[in-house]
């Protein structure tokens, strides 16, 4: 079953969205015979088309199937290419959130605010508001003086 994501990538292509309205507007399907293979095969390998007797054929229940697949990580719908995409205000999800988030911490070790800032810029681009939940949720902790950040027991100790 494809991903949502996977099936908007196959038909991102202007000319794979086009050859897929052109399957879709054949009733009995496309004669395969000079349709390019590479486009088609990005169409099939993400189940929008099947190929069935020389014909390429729509298969319009894969959106219904993507859309009912409930995902496999709370989290996947707020990532996209590895970006978080939004930040719960609340909830389960942004306490699963930030917990993802302090796992890029490693126990036992201090890192400074410029670390600190580079981990979490590689996610999102409002990395102080993401410092800042971590903190106020506990799973990572300043120092005293304010130079040095970690997991909770790790901070004390530096400050």
């Amino acid at each position: 079953m494809a991903a949502p994501e996977a099936l908007v990538s196959a038909l991102a292509d202007a000319d794979r969205l086009h050859l897929f309205a052109r399957i879709c507007a054949a009733p009995e399907g496309l004669p395969a015979a000079g349709v390019p293979a590479k486009l088609a095969k990005r169409l099939a390998d993400a189940g929008l088309v099947t190929v069935t007797e020389d014909h390429y054929r729509a298969v319009p229940e894969v959106f219904r199937d993507a859309l009912a697949k409930a995902p496999v990580d709370p989290l996947d719908s707020l990532f996209s290419r590895g970006r978080l995409v939004t930040i719960p205000h609340s909830g389960k999800r942004r306490q699963l959130l930030l917990a993802h988030l302090a796992e890029r911490f490693e126990p036992g070790r201090l890192y400074t605010e410029q670390d600190v800032r580079e981990k979490l810029s590689m996610v999102h681009d409002d990395h102080a508001t993401l410092r800042r939940y971590l903190i106020d949720e506990g799973l990572l902790q300043r120092s005293n003086d304010g130079g040095a950040y970690g997991r909770p027991s790790e901070a004390r100790a530096a400050g």
